[in-house]
């Protein structure tokens, strides 16, 4: 008997006529999702009790998303991409001279970048596709003040050892900053290793464009702050005569500044609600038997596979080397199969809401377009 699907396909728009496995790309849209814009603009135009209930959704998304993490909702901001996360990170380290930043070569440019921006020592690392501790360990040295890798890469869809990392940023006392953007939402990420968890919404979590995932882990990191401010960073002060000086929020919800995507929080919200419905390791054990299948499969086609095979060192997405990855992307979407291509890799991704008959199809059509390489 085939593997079903955790949430059936009916409850997404537009799945009726084709086989959806590009969720490291984009997922599908929840129906309910229409649901929950609709109660963002009926919120907006109620007045004040319509903001309370904008702040109360919020509050409800870094609840839930603090569960996933294992953390509390005061360690969660809701910034409007992961990306600002790492920046606010880069701004936040006193930096000194001779100070470096540990990372990936194969990371995503986000992660590789903004460091070099900043003027700091980027040690690239990896000799391949996948970065291994081994290597990380031999470029951290006591001038190292970040090590930043993703949890699950973007790229091969490798899961990183986070123990054996903490491990390695603890000997040399450098801050650990996680990308989890290609495995919140599908597989259980351990906060309490990390100093930062960065993650975009649209992917795994079932959300949107326009809000990313800023936790910030106080037992390691209490002191960090922001470097810029606006009124959402800040205790409020209701007498405007009295507003001479301020004082930061004890929370990380200090970093959001202004006004969050509202928007993009209802429909994340209701996501979340989605998945932890079914709960993460639920989720987990489908993707990893999914991608035992998947795996499986691509193999008998003599394909160079760049993610691992061992369960505990992959997550959602399975990524075949190719030079025409691109042009694969195509044939298969023509043929009613989403992938995503680029990168030198086709990637395969597999969610709560595929099932086996998913695996079989994409392997039925990568069989009859014969050449992969």
């Amino acid at each position: 008997m085939g593997i079903g699907s955790l949430i059936p396909k009916s409850e997404f728009i537009g799945l009726e006529n084709v086989t959806h496995l590009a969720a490291g790309g984009e997922t599908p849209v929840l129906i309910s999702n229409v649901g929950a814009v609709t109660r963002f603009m009926v919120d907006k135009g109620v007045g004040m009790p319509g903001r309370d209930r904008m702040f109360a959704t919020a509050t409800r998304a870094r609840e839930r998303l603090a569960r996933l993490l294992g953390a509390t909702s005061q360690e969660i901001a809701l910034l409007w991409n992961a990306t600002a996360g790492l920046h606010a990170v880069a701004l936040g380290i006193d930096w000194n001279p001779g100070d470096n930043v540990v990372v990936g070569a194969s990371e995503f440019a986000s992660l590789l970048h903004i460091w070099q921006a900043a003027g700091i020592e980027v040690r690239r690392v990896g000799a391949g596709p996948r970065a291994t501790s081994e290597e990380i360990a031999d470029a951290a040295d006591e001038h190292t003040r970040a090590i930043v890798v993703s949890h699950v890469s973007y790229l091969t869809g490798a899961r990183s050892d986070l123990a054996a990392v903490r491990g390695i940023a603890d000997r040399c006392r450098a801050r650990l900053v996680v990308d989890a953007s290609h495995s919140l939402g599908v597989v259980p990420v351990d906060g309490s290793l990390c100093d930062v968890v960065v993650s975009c919404c649209y992917k795994w979590l079932l959300g949107t464009h326009g809000v990313g995932v800023f936790f910030v882990n106080s037992r390691r990191w209490p002191q960090l702050e922001p470097k810029a401010v606006g009124w959402n960073s800040i205790v409020h002060e209701p007498d405007w005569r009295q507003r001479t000086t301020f004082h930061l929020k004890p929370t990380i919800e200090k970093f959001e500044g202004g006004n969050p995507s509202f928007i993009s929080i209802y429909y994340l919200e209701n996501a979340l609600a989605t998945l932890e419905e079914i709960g993460i390791r639920n989720i987990e054990s489908h993707v990893l038997e999914l991608g035992r299948a998947l795996l499986d499969g691509v193999k008998g086609f003599g394909v160079d596979l760049l993610t691992p095979e061992r369960a505990v060192s992959r997550a959602g997405s399975i990524s075949i080397a190719t030079t025409r990855s691109e042009q694969l992307e195509t044939q298969l979407r023509e043929r009613g199969v989403l992938t995503w291509g680029g990168d030198g890799r086709l990637r395969i991704s597999v969610h709560a809401y595929n099932d086996m008959a998913d695996v079989d199809r994409v392997l039925k059509e990568i069989k009859s377009l014969g050449r992969f390489s």
